[in-house]
């Protein structure tokens, strides 16, 4: 059975959901990050991430790391229905699920630390105003694209969508204002409140 290292409170939610949408069968095994002494930094753990982070699966003796590379990995073996069936929805989730991670998750967490997430005394308020005047302007491409068809993969649902809004969830997650853009803002909301979306959620929530 599949194994699926890290807390739901982590980018792993984002493989838990997969899996949900998928139905592939899995065992989730949590572990402490960000803690002094954490399980991540423990030599049985980095013996499967040397980076130390999360998530990290074990899927019939093939590990992995890295929550992108996992969910299109699953997606594609466990033969999603969010898979594209044709070269330009595959081509067109490559797009979103590179430019989400390369473009838009760097500074979204950046914000979302120093707003609410890290302790008070950590916080970095110049560090979060700077990255969030970087944020702005990318999730106004999002708004954008969705201005001619309802979902990044077209007329469905797919894994285009799956890659945007599994990182994208932490800003319904920290409640975000999200109201300069309200064609991302609905698609985002509809999105995390998906049947598996929700299931998956009560493990994180």
């Amino acid at each position: 059975m599949l194994k699926i290292y890290g807390p739901a409170r982590s980018r792993a939610f984002r493989v838990i959901w997969l899996c949900k949408e998928t139905g592939i069968p899995f065992e989730h095994i949590s572990l402490t990050i960000n803690v002094d002494n954490a399980q991540c930094k423990e030599p049985w753990y980095l013996s499967l991430n040397p980076n130390g982070r999360v998530p990290t699966i074990d899927d019939d003796r093939l590990v992995m790391w890295e929550s992108a590379a996992i969910n299109l990995y699953l997606a594609e073996k466990y033969r999603s229905p969010l898979w594209p069936g044709d070269l330009a929805g595959r081509a067109r989730m490559l797009q979103w699920a590179f430019y989400i991670a390369n473009d838009v998750e760097p500074s979204l967490i950046t914000v979302l630390q120093n707003r609410v997430l890290l302790p008070p005394e950590k916080r970095n308020a110049a560090l979060a105003d700077e990255h969030d005047r970087i944020l702005r302007p990318r999730l106004r491409i999002f708004d954008g694209a969705l201005a001619s068809k309802p979902h990044f993969g077209g007329k469905a649902w797919t894994m285009a969508d799956f890659m945007v809004a599994s990182v994208c969830y932490t800003l319904v997650a920290t409640k975000y204002d999200l109201a300069e853009f309200p064609r991302f803002q609905a698609w985002l909301l509809a999105s995390v409140e998906r049947p598996m979306a929700r299931e998956a959620r009560t493990l994180r929530e």
